[in-house]
C-alpha cells in the first residue's frame, strides 16, 4: 500500500489553547530540557479516532462517516485539566489532560465508530482518552517528569467541528493536512 494515506480524525485546539499550551511546555523546557522532543504548537489537537493506513479510495467513505456521525451532536466544550504522563510505561509522553464534560466528544466517538464499522472502515478501537501531546520522550532519556500547572483560568473550547486529517511522518517531523471537515450538529 505504497500510496497509502495515514489518517486520523481530530479536533483543532484554536489560538487561545495553543497559546496557553505553547507557554505551558516552553515552561517545562525550561526544566525538562532536551530530555523531550517537543511537539511544535501548530500540531497541537485532540485526538478522536486514529485510522492508520488507508488507501486513497477510502477518503470519501470516512469523510461520510465524519459528517454523519458529527451532524447527530451539538457544539459541545473541552476544558484543559492538568499536564499527566500518558502511555503505559514510566517513559510516556507528558500531554495536557482534556475534560469532557457533556461526554459529547465520547458520544461523538461512538458515533463514528458505528458509522466506520459500517463502511467496512479498519481504525484503531482503543479507547478515547482525550488529551494534547506535548512532549514525547526521547529514546534512552529517563522519565519526562511532572510537573503542576494550572489551567483553572483557560477558557473551555466550543468544538464545532472536526477534521479528518493526513498526517506525513517527514525527517523534519510529522506534517498535518485537514482533508475533510464535517461540522458538528
Amino acid at each position: 500500500m505504497s500510496d497509502a494515506l495515514r489518517l486520523f480524525v481530530g479536533i483543532d485546539v484554536g489560538s487561545a489553547w495553543t497559546a496557553t499550551l505553547s507557554s505551558t511546555a516552553d515552561g517545562l523546557a525550561e526544566t525538562i530540557g532536551r530530555s523531550g522532543r517537543w511537539v511544535r504548537p501548530e500540531l497541537y489537537h485532540v485526538t478522536v479516532l486514529f485510522l492508520g493506513s488507508q488507501p486513497p479510495e477510502a477518503v470519501d467513505p470516512i469523510s461520510e462517516a465524519l459528517a454523519g456521525a458529527a451532524a447527530r451532536i451539538q457544539p459541545f466544550p473541552l476544558a484543559l485539566r492538568e499536564v499527566v504522563r500518558f502511555g503505559r510505561h514510566e517513559n510516556g509522553a507528558l500531554v495536557a489532560a482534556v475534560d469532557d464534560p457533556t461526554r459529547l466528544l465520547h458520544r461523538l466517538r461512538d458515533l463514528l465508530d458505528a458509522e466506520l464499522r459500517n463502511r467496512d472502515i479498519a481504525f484503531d478501537a482503543r479507547g478515547l482518552v482525550p488529551h494534547v501531546t506535548l512532549a514525547r520522550p526521547r529514546k534512552g532519556a529517563s522519565p519526562l517528569p511532572v510537573m503542576p500547572v494550572d489551567f483553572s483560568t483557560v477558557p473551555s473550547l466550543l468544538v464545532s467541528q472536526v477534521n479528518l486529517v493526513r498526517s506525513d511522518l517527514l525527517p523534519t517531523g510529522p506534517r498535518y493536512q485537514a482533508i475533510a471537515t464535517a461540522p458538528i450538529g
